[in-house]
């Protein structure tokens, strides 16, 4: 299996893409923009002061005792916080991404998220969240996101 997967990788090598032609990200017909590595969330509103939506975990997220992996929750957090940014009409940087846990989340059924700006400052987007099973409160978060000046990487 290692050999056949060495043969697939230089085979796949020729069809690499520079970063803005790639598919990972860049796909916006595809749940999450077609990244493999995030939860599955499917916002409903998204505006520049707030989004809602519903975020799932599947097998891949698994924990233990049908929890998710706690690392992967401000992955999601990480991911809602920057439909904000984008909606003001710039990328943004996370320098600031704090989780508390509050419940046990689970896989394989849709949770709420919602994630709101507390203020700006200038650039800077001070932000919360929290995602919910129901009326339980699985995970919130705070972060601080940096608006990207034009061209910056």
């Amino acid at each position: 299996m290692t050999d056949d997967l060495r043969r697939w990788t230089a085979i796949l090598a020729e069809s690499r893409q520079e970063e803005g032609k790639r598919v990972f990200g860049e796909r916006f017909d595809l749940p999450d923009r077609g990244q493999t590595l995030t939860p599955v969330f499917a916002p409903q509103v998204v505006t520049t002061s707030k989004v809602e939506g519903t975020a799932w975990f599947g097998d891949y997220f698994h924990g233990s005792n049908g929890a998710a992996h706690g690392g992967t929750l401000p992955l999601l957090f990480d991911e809602v916080f920057g439909h904000i940014a984008v909606e003001r009409g710039s990328r943004a940087r996370t320098a600031y991404l704090h989780t508390d846990f509050r419940s046990v989340t689970p896989i394989g059924v849709d949770l709420q998220v919602r994630a709101w700006v507390e203020r700006a400052e200038g650039r800077k987007l001070f932000l919360a969240a929290d995602l919910r099973d129901g009326e339980v409160v699985c995970a919130e978060a705070e972060a601080l996101f940096v608006l990207l000046r034009d061209g910056a990487p």
